[in-house]
């Protein structure tokens, strides 16, 4: 009980966030995201058969696909927490596992808490944009390229996000847990190479004139 409690005061000297502030903020945003994608999820189980399952027409790097999912998978838990520490009163005391390495100012932990707001934000505008229109996997007939909304400036706007919440992230929870996530950042380059690739092999002279317009995680 000891240990735990100099691991409690350890903590709190290091995580300065104001979980006051940052977790409803983080919860309701996340919450509203969540629900958006499992009712387009849910649609979307209804509506397809095999081709919900099926490969992309592209190969897609075995090693990218692990860094972005262990990043994205880290971020979502990290995510879910933030609330939690909130809603407990724990608050910092929540991430002593993540071996914080340094105590944020109210600066850094605020432009944090913007930045993954931001990326939540994006997420969801990205996907009511998007629907079930997606290139990570096999695309029908009928799939339409998305150039409205967020991917008319941009040709990646979900990956854009998630790149947001890990840096966010880290701003607001700086460790040596968070570090990991910056292992998504060339995971999603990766992945965005092979998905565009995909879509090219698809759209043909429409996708190699979109990005031309566009780019890739930042407008251009």
């Amino acid at each position: 009980m000891l240990l735990a409690n100099q691991k409690y005061k350890a903590c709190r000297n290091h995580f300065m966030t104001d979980f006051t502030i940052v977790g409803p903020v983080i919860g309701i945003l996340a919450a509203v995201d969540v629900i958006l994608h499992i009712r387009l999820d849910l649609k979307k189980v209804r509506t397809k058969t095999n081709f919900f399952l099926a490969e992309p027409s592209t190969e897609v790097p075995m090693t990218a696909v692990v860094t972005v999912a262990v990043s994205t998978l880290l971020s979502f838990f990290l995510v879910f927490l933030i609330p939690i520490a909130w809603l407990t009163g724990l608050g910092s005391n929540l991430f002593w596992f993540t071996f914080p390495i340094l105590s944020p100012p109210v600066v850094m932990w605020m432009l944090g808490l913007m930045l993954l707001s931001l990326g939540i934000g994006l997420h969801y505008w990205s996907r009511s944009v998007r629907q079930e229109m997606a290139a990570s996997w096999a695309m029908s007939k009928t799939h339409q390229l998305v150039t409205t909304g967020p991917y008319g400036r941009i040709r990646h706007p979900s990956y854009a996000s998630y790149l947001l919440c890990f840096l966010g992230l880290f701003l607001l929870l700086p460790s040596v847990v968070s570090c990991l996530l910056f292992l998504g950042f060339p995971g999603y380059y990766i992945l965005a190479d092979s998905e565009e690739l995909n879509l090219m092999n698809h759209f043909g002279d429409e996708y190699r004139a979109y990005m031309k317009k566009t780019g890739r995680f930042l407008p251009i």
